[in-house]
């Protein structure tokens, strides 16, 4: 009997099912740097989402036997669809993207070329995968190959492939086994991004769309009902009565009442037919259950992702808002900007860093990776310059040397202003206005 294995077409490594234009590697030197290459061509079908599948979701990715987040992920591929969250995400992701940052040595030394060799499209796109595990639960980011020193097809692996419970990528979902990722040779190519567990029933967390999500689906609906109800009540109703007997004749009258659209028209006869419009009582003020539920979700979903319900709608300058720094909003926002930075920089030196310089980027041992705070440098300087200026206000002298290591400016001694020793004469008006119209 023939070999099985040599009855199916392959060729270096690749094995290949159904159409040869949609190749598989299950084995083989490709997927070492690119764990996608070796997961099966399955589309993921986005369904009918409502709170039953969203608890029912949650509880397989609870099981404290084979546990899976195939469900939870299906539901968070959605749940980022929404415009509010969609922008309640970047912002929160822009927070950290737009922050500016260094590389410097042990004693705290800017590491000039080792900062620019970084400051590339991968780099930045490595932050954003390293985020998203903050609102997935995890990415696996696979670095690809390096192409002039940059990781140019840098990408995050299908998450329900990926099991953060086995620690593998399964070559289709709901697979027990899969190959390792934190093993070699794939772990020098792959970077696993993790968050904590908040009630312990898995090694990784859920994400913030955990949360999120249910708030999100009753969004999603809501949306659909609004949608019903201004097609039932909201449009008027077209009521034609006609004495057309014949078949042809009473098609084209209810075709013309079914084709009112813009710029609608009818042909009627003079006496048996009529057309008449019909609105709804209850539609007057009806939408406004929808508006209010819409705004209290959106503000619910405002508060879990940016900290603040207004984070995404306050108006600066409105009155009776508190704004600028002092505010609730800035305060939140600040807040999550400094946790999700300690969450990127302790990836980037204990995850990223050592993996690059295994794979010859000239990075030295001590190097780390740092945000900077010019905003915190600026708020401290203008604060001691402030009291610098009542002291002196006050007759009394800022100490030199702490005035020039809380803001970094040199002071000298004040030069006194030299006086004139033959004070000009004193002009008139009269003769001001003859030197000015000469």
């Amino acid at each position: 009997m023939a070999n099985f294995k040599n009855m199916l077409p392959s060729t270096k490594g690749w094995l290949w099912f159904g159409s040869p234009n949609v190749p598989n590697i299950l084995a083989g030197d490709e997927a070492k740097k690119n764990l996608s290459k070796s997961i099966l061509p399955i589309h993921l079908q986005r369904i009918r989402q409502d709170a039953l599948s969203w608890r029912t979701a949650m509880e397989e990715a609870e099981r404290p036997f084979n546990p899976f987040r195939v469900q939870q992920q299906q539901i968070y591929i959605d749940v980022i669809l929404d415009g509010h969250v969609k922008s309640c995400l970047e912002r929160r992701k822009d927070l950290t993207l737009l922050r500016d940052w260094q590389l410097v040595d042990s004693k705290g030394n800017l590491l000039e070329d080792a900062t620019k060799s970084l400051d590339t499209v991968w780099f930045n796109r490595f932050i954003s995968h390293a985020l998203d595990a903050l609102f997935f639960g995890y990415s696996l980011i696979e670095l690809g190959d390096i192409t002039d020193g940059k990781f140019k097809g840098l990408k995050v692996t299908k998450r329900w492939n990926v099991s953060p419970d086995r620690y593998v990528v399964s070559n289709m979902a709901y697979n027990l086994s899969g190959t390792p990722f934190l093993e070699e040779p794939y772990k020098d190519w792959h970077v696993y991004v993790s968050t904590p567990n908040d009630i312990g029933t898995s090694d990784c967390g859920y994400g913030i769309l955990y949360e999120v999500g249910l708030y999100q689906i009753m969004l999603r609906n809501l949306l659909g009902y609004n949608g019903d109800f201004v097609e039932l009540f909201a449009q008027p109703l077209r009521v034609g009565r006609t004495n057309k007997t014949e078949e042809a004749e009473r098609g084209m009258f209810e075709e013309a009442l079914a084709n009112m659209g813009s710029s609608p028209y009818i042909l009627l006869d003079a006496i048996d037919d009529e057309v008449e419009f019909i609105e709804a009582k209850n539609s007057g003020t009806a939408w406004r259950s929808y508006d209010n539920l819409e705004t209290r979700l959106q503000k619910i979903i405002s508060k879990i992702i940016l900290g603040h319900a207004d984070a995404m709608d306050s108006t600066a300058g409105k009155l009776g808002a508190t704004q600028g720094k002092e505010s609730p909003t800035f305060q939140s926002l600040e807040d999550k900007q400094s946790k999700d930075g300690y969450f990127v920089t302790d990836i980037i030196n204990t995850e990223l860093l050592p993996r690059l310089r295994k794979l010859g980027f000239a990075i030295s041992e001590d190097a780390k990776f740092e945000f900077k705070n010019d905003h915190e440098v600026h708020e401290n300087s203008d604060r001691v310059i402030n009291q610098a200026v009542q002291m002196y206000s006050a007759g009394l002298q800022m100490d030199v040397e702490y005035f020039e290591e809380q803001t970094g400016i040199k002071v000298q001694e004040a030069i006194e202003p030299k006086e004139d020793i033959e004070p000009k004469e004193k002009m008139s008006v009269k003769d001001k206005l003859k030197n000015i119209y000469k």
